[in-house]
Formats: C-alpha cells, sequence, structure tokens
C-alpha cells in the first residue's frame, strides 16, 4: 500500500478517535451512537466500521492510547531530569501523569478509574505508535539494578493506588486538596517499591 493511502487511512482513525473522545467527554459514552461519531468527523457510517468493531472497541482503543500519551509525556519529562534513585523516578513519573489529569478533568472523567485496565490491556492502535506503558517502568526498573518480585502486580498496585486515590480529590477537591495528597502518595509508593523489593 503507498504512503498516500496509508496517511490517508491514519488521518481517518485519527479523524474519528477525535470525534469519539470529543462526543464521548461531553455527551457520555451512553449518548453517543456509532452515526454520531462518523457524523462528527464527517465521514460515512460505514467508514467507522473500518477500523473498529463498535462504540466499546472505540473507547477501549482510546482509553489506552491517552494512558499511553500521559506515561511517554511524563517519561520524557523525567529524562531531562536528573534523580538520584528509583523511587524519585517513580514518584516523578506518577506526579506528572496526576498533574497532566489534573489539567484536564475531562480526561480524569474519560479514563474514570480504568487507568490500570489501560496500561495491562496491551491495547495498540495500528498506527498510532503508543507504547505500551509497561515498558517505560520496565526499563526504569531495570536501571535501577535492583530486583522485583512480581513486578506487574506491583505497577499495577501503585497505578491502582494513584488512580483511585486521585479521581475524587481532582474532580471533587475531596478528602483533601492535590497538594496534601501528592506527598502521602510518594510515600506509599516508596513503602510499596520497598515491600516488593527482593
Amino acid at each position: 500500500m503507498s504512503e498516500r493511502v496509508e496517511e490517508k487511512k491514519k488521518q481517518k482513525q485519527e479523524a474519528l478517535l477525535m470525534s469519539a473522545f470529543e462526543l464521548f467527554t461531553s455527551k457520555g459514552i451512553n449518548n453517543t451512537s456509532i452515526s454520531d461519531i462518523a457524523k462528527r468527523a464527517k465521514m460515512a457510517k460505514g467508514t467507522f466500521y473500518l477500523y473498529f468493531k463498535d462504540k466499546y472497541d472505540i473507547r477501549d482503543r482510546l482509553i489506552a492510547n491517552k494512558a499511553s500519551r500521559l506515561f511517554e509525556r511524563a517519561e520524557r519529562a523525567m529524562r531531562e531530569q536528573e534523580f538520584s534513585s528509583l523511587e524519585e523516578k517513580v514518584v516523578f513519573l506518577v506526579e506528572h501523569v496526576v498533574d497532566q489529569l489534573n489539567e484536564n478533568k475531562a480526561l480524569m472523567r474519560f479514563i474514570s478509574k480504568n487507568l490500570s485496565w489501560a496500561i495491562f490491556s496491551h491495547i495498540r492502535i495500528s498506527n498510532m505508535g503508543n507504547m505500551n506503558c509497561m515498558d517505560i517502568f520496565d526499563e526504569i526498573l531495570e536501571e535501577s539494578g535492583r530486583q522485583f518480585r512480581q513486578k506487574e502486580l506491583m505497577i499495577y498496585m501503585i497505578v491502582e493506588l494513584v488512580s483511585a486515590s486521585c479521581y475524587s480529590v481532582i474532580l471533587y477537591g475531596s478528602p483533601c486538596s492535590l497538594d496534601e495528597l501528592k506527598p502521602e502518595l510518594g510515600r506509599t509508593i516508596c513503602g510499596l517499591l520497598k515491600q516488593f523489593e527482593e
């Protein structure tokens, strides 16, 4: 297939994804139809099915893609800093993701409590180049030279802790402010790393 055809396919897919995200975050998933998504993307409804099975498929792919982008931006920012320990790197990554979600509350609502699912789902969007979030964690764990048992479980627990505890704080300012939560999250993450270290 020519590059031009591939580029057009990628543009159509991106337009559908952007339309779905806008509609899902403004109207809700239940109130959004495939026709709505296609219409907003200025495409025929049949075009939608060339890329996605149904609206739940596009939702899942969006969640996975948006989560990957959060962690990719956090990792790029982390690589520009100097850290003396693995704990500092992980806490920085987490705080960067949390800050991004705090800045984009529509994204926080959309991802809801599915951040850990997105990391472990291994869902990719063809042609989008999103990386596996676990690759980021694997790399920094390996760079530390330290050994951890049940590494995936440890990362799952860290991400679940962050996702669940930040949801109400970011969206409703309850039961505390984000500034109050962050140091406690950092201490708890350090404790989890210590607990799983061999």
